[in-house]
C-alpha cells in the first residue's frame, strides 16, 4: 500500500470527525449527524466493508478518504465506492488529494474490485474534475442534485467538460 496513506484506526475517530466537520462546512447539502457518521465509520474500524485511509499522524490528520465495499442494487458483484476524499484547507497545495486517489486505486487493484470514485460538489469543481481525469481517465456519467440546500449558496459556473484531456487518445470515426 501507499507510503503516504495509512489505514485509520478507531484511535483516529475524533480527528476524523473534526475533519468531517470542516468538510461539511465547505460542501454539504444536508445537516450533519456525528452519531450517524460514527456508526458509518465503524464499518472501517471493524473491517466490515469500509476502508478509511488517512495522511498524517494520530491527532494531526491532514487528509482522508473513505471507500465502501458495496454493490449495485441489481447485482451481487461488489465494487469499491468512494464516500469522500478530503484534504484539510491548510494542506491543499500538497499532493495529498493525488495520494488519496492513488491509495483508492491501490485498494481496487489489491481487492480486484472496480473503483467508483468522483466529484459531487457545487464549488471549485473544475480543478477537482481535472485531477480525477488525470488520475483515472474519462468520467462515466454525471450527477445532478435537485432541491438540495448546499452549504455554498452559489454553484460553480465552470465548463470543465470542454477542457482538453491530457494525452487524449485519438478517436476513430464510427464505421471506419
Amino acid at each position: 500500500m501507499s507510503d503516504v496513506v495509512r489505514m485509520a484506526t478507531r484511535e483516529d475517530a475524533d480527528e476524523i470527525i473534526r475533519l468531517l466537520n470542516l468538510m461539511h462546512s465547505e460542501n454539504a447539502m444536508m445537516p450533519l449527524s456525528e452519531e450517524c457518521a460514527h456508526e458509518f465509520f465503524e464499518r472501517a474500524f471493524e473491517k466490515r466493508g469500509g476502508i478509511i485511509g488517512v495522511i498524517g499522524e494520530k491527532g494531526d490528520i491532514r487528509a482522508m478518504i473513505m471507500l465502501l465495499i458495496t454493490h449495485f442494487w441489481y447485482t451481487k458483484d461488489f465494487h469499491l465506492e468512494e464516500v469522500f476524499n478530503f484534504v484539510r484547507p491548510d494542506h491543499r497545495k500538497s499532493n495529498y488529494a493525488r495520494d488519496l486517489i492513488a491509495f483508492a486505486r491501490e485498494c481496487s487493484d489489491k481487492t480486484k474490485l472496480p473503483l467508483m470514485i468522483g466529484v459531487l460538489t457545487n464549488n471549485r469543481m473544475e480543478g477537482k474534475v481535472r485531477l480525477y481525469r488525470r488520475a483515472l481517465g474519462y468520467p462515466a456519467g454525471a450527477f445532478f442534485v435537485y432541491g438540495a440546500n448546499w452549504t455554498e449558496a452559489e454553484p460553480s459556473n465552470e465548463d470543465f467538460w470542454k477542457t482538453p484531456f491530457p494525452n487524449r487518445p485519438k478517436r476513430r470515426a464510427i464505421g471506419r
